[in-house]
């Protein structure tokens, strides 16, 4: 007669750590964008980012350990920060070229501990970034794969060159380390401005994108699968040769989405 009400209590506590493990819903993304802590200038982007739709696509749960390279001003990591909760832990990682952009905003952002579980890695190469092995539920870049290429820029206006890097990032060494970062069944997100088909790594500096297929070559060089794709960000429309902080195609630039898993 005992056992009946212990068994009970037994499929409850199963149903319970079920639900806590799941992903977290559309809703539940969507009540975080709400937060009335969050800053509003974050908001305004929401309509261009679908940032709801992207970290629905992600699979993120509470506890988990998001990692967010070449973060900038922490947009993206204040909303993982949020999802994962008090259990989980967010990576806001900025080399140094980065956070020449993203000084001000992360400090910020971050001031008053007002993000506790997130750590910050500033000034910080991917390659030299102190996560365990096999610690990371999600690997996260959002419109900065680029960058990893992102030497030098010239004003159209002036023709000025300014140099950031004496030379690319290593991106088989960066994306090994990411590699190792991740668990076994962790996931790798990159979202980023679609140039065009064969435009190498001049676009990279010139417009600030990237061809999809050397990411997809990279990504499977690097020991990872590609295994879904959303096309949220998708925008047919836009004008590859233009630059992306140009007014007219500025939060309306055509965006691939990415889902990798480790091979």
């Amino acid at each position: 007669m005992m056992r009946l009400p212990i068994l009970a209590g037994l499929i409850a506590g199963i149903s319970l750590v079920s639900v806590d493990a799941a992903p977290l819903s559309l809703s539940e993304l969507n009540g975080i964008l709400v937060s009335s802590d969050r800053p509003v200038k974050d908001s305004e982007r929401d309509a261009a980012r679908k940032p709801a739709q992207v970290m629905y696509f992600s699979g993120v749960e509470a506890g988990d350990n998001v990692l967010d390279l070449f973060a900038g001003g922490g947009w993206y990591s204040e909303l993982f920060s949020k999802a994962v909760g008090p259990k989980g832990k967010v990576y806001a990682q900025n080399d140094n070229v980065i956070w020449r952009f993203a000084e001000k905003r992360i400090n910020e952002r971050t001031k008053g501990d007002r993000l506790a579980n997130l750590t910050r890695f500033d000034k910080v190469d991917i390659v030299d970034m102190d996560i365990p092995a096999k610690s990371l539920d999600i690997a996260f870049t959002a419109l900065n794969y680029h960058d990893l290429f992102f030497t030098h820029n010239v004003d159209e206006k002036t023709g000025k060159r300014t140099q950031f890097r004496k030379q690319a990032v290593d991106h088989r060494a960066a994306l090994a380390k990411v590699r190792d970062s991740l668990k076994d069944d962790g996931v790798f997100i990159i979202i980023d401005h679609e140039a065009i088909k064969g435009s190498g790594y001049d676009a990279p500096n010139s417009e600030h994108r990237i061809d999809s297929n050397i990411v997809k070559y990279q990504m499977k060089e690097a020991g990872f699968k590609l295994v879904e794709e959303a096309f949220y960000l998708r925008n047919p429309d836009d004008d590859l040769s233009m630059n992306v902080f140009e007014k007219e195609t500025r939060g309306k630039t055509d965006r691939f989405i990415y889902k990798f898993v480790k091979t």
